[in-house]
């Protein structure tokens, strides 16, 4: 891979232009490039959650945090999962997600 790419700046920077663009779907193929080569980087995963939660996509931002979930990420990640579906009031699947946190 060019060093370039493990830049994360230049990830935020390409998917910050797409959206201003208001070019969704370009942006989330940026993030999904971007975590998929960075999968330890937590701030990208963050960002790409916030956007999908940003522009209503619940679903996929469930979605987002569950791929992150599998590279157990450290308690904050799992608490910012938590809070999601709290502020979803979806309280029943941010105690499932708590469970699995203290299970793993």
């Amino acid at each position: 891979a060019r060093s370039h790419e493990y830049n994360t700046n230049i990830w935020f920077a390409y998917a910050d232009m797409e959206m201003k663009n208001e070019f969704v779907n370009h942006a989330r193929n940026v993030w999904d490039r971007a975590v998929a080569l960075l999968p330890r980087v937590d701030k990208l995963w963050y960002r790409y959650c916030y956007m999908e939660e940003m522009i209503g996509n619940v679903k996929g931002c469930r979605g987002v945090f569950e791929r992150w979930m599998r590279w157990e990420p450290n308690a904050q990640a799992w608490a910012t999962y938590v809070k999601f579906e709290e502020r979803g009031n979806n309280l029943e699947l941010a105690r499932k997600v708590y469970e699995r946190y203290c299970v793993c």
